[in-house]
């Protein structure tokens, strides 16, 4: 196991770009081969890949709960609002929807629950592509890449049209997207609209990839996949998706698995400062937690509660969704704060060594 005083990787030199984003483009690449010679997928391999992607979903969830919470007291007085007060409003009204719901019937709170999971969905492609955007810039860290405020801003903003793309399709009318029964997304914008908006993410990979050329021009070798992948994985999955289906199952999946890759080194980083052994059982440790605690909050115990306690086993699944609403949104909190450019974390992932200090992120 590599640890954070050792050359900078996330998980193994070998590894890395492929868990960041060069599987999810060879993934991509063949989906599309398959889609051009007509090859299927058989239905035991589509569960498989199913229940695969939810168990590393499932992982990722409680993997950020992990690194919020694991200095207990003192991490709650660091980030009261993210770890404290906003969960704890937003399990007050999911709890008031659900009382009502189930007091009233579900159509009294169908409106609301739907404007909740739909608002969850028009932040998930922005939560997707600060992600890519954050570990392109510790993978310029790690490779000890110097960028420019105009590197930084074409690789911030040229990731925002992805989102406005993401949240669109939710925006169409007519589109009829639902989740457990609940009707997802509001019929606002003309589906001309779409087709505007995906040429113009398509577009903005031009800028990016003339950043990544000039840096190679300044440096004289190519920038490293830990920068390159995660771009390259979120403008063919967001920008030119092979299909719906295959969209759904596998881009949280791939998410999740960048996720725990750079997870991976921040629980290093933390856990360079505790004693203790901090090997590949400990790790392993973490990992099984992290998944059975999220399954344990995203499925199964959503289930058994909609199993026994919804309005006689009729209507939408309510307590899936109450569920799937409080995870994302407290999951999309929990990561803004303590994934910061400058922040602990971070400085420590990139901290070469003990007496070493970070390297800067940015030069302007």
């Amino acid at each position: 196991m590599s640890r954070p005083t050792d050359a900078p990787v996330l998980v193994s030199r070998h590894v890395d770009g492929w868990l960041v984003g060069w599987l999810a483009v060879l993934v991509w690449i063949a989906a599309f081969a398959s889609q051009h010679l007509g090859i299927s997928v058989g239905l035991n391999v589509t569960m498989a890949v199913y229940w695969v992607g939810a168990v590393i979903t499932a992982a990722h969830f409680g993997l950020s709960y992990h690194l919020a919470y694991s200095s207990g007291v003192s991490a709650i007085r660091a980030r009261p609002f993210a770890l404290l007060v906003a969960p704890a409003i937003l399990a007050l009204v999911l709890a008031a929807t659900v009382a009502v719901s189930l007091e009233s019937g579900p159509t009294s709170t169908t409106w609301l629950t739907s404007a909740l999971i739909t608002s969850v969905y028009l932040a998930t492609t922005w939560h997707y592509i600060k992600q890519v955007y954050g570990v392109g810039r510790v993978g310029a860290a790690f490779a000890g890449i110097s960028l420019t405020a105009a590197d930084v801003r074409v690789l911030r903003y040229g990731l925002y049209p992805l989102w406005f793309l993401g949240a669109a399709q939710l925006l169409i009318r007519g589109s009829g997207y639902n989740l457990v029964g609940y009707r997802v997304g509001f019929s606002l914008l003309p589906a001309a609209a779409l087709g505007g908006l995906r040429a113009l993410a398509i577009c903005c990979a031009i800028p990016v990839a003339v950043v990544f050329a000039q840096l190679r021009a300044r440096s004289g070798s190519w920038p490293p996949a830990l920068l390159v992948a995660p771009y390259a994985a979120a403008f063919v999955w967001l920008g030119l998706p092979p299909n719906l289906i295959l969209t759904l199952l596998l881009l949280a999946p791939f998410h999740a698995l960048q996720y725990l890759a750079i997870g991976h080194r921040a629980e290093l980083a933390v856990a360079a400062s505790r004693s203790g052994p901090h090997g590949a059982f400990w790790w392993l440790n973490i990992f099984a937690g992290a998944a059975c605690g999220g399954l344990l909050l995203s499925r199964w115990l959503p289930q058994l509660l909609d199993a026994h306690l919804r309005n006689g086993g009729q209507g939408p699944l309510l307590f899936a969704a109450a569920f799937f609403v409080f995870l994302n949104v407290h999951h999309y909190v929990i990561d803004a704060s303590i994934w910061r450019s400058k922040g602990e974390l971070v400085r420590a992932m990139v901290r070469r060594g003990s007496s070493t200090p970070a390297p800067e992120l940015v030069r302007t």
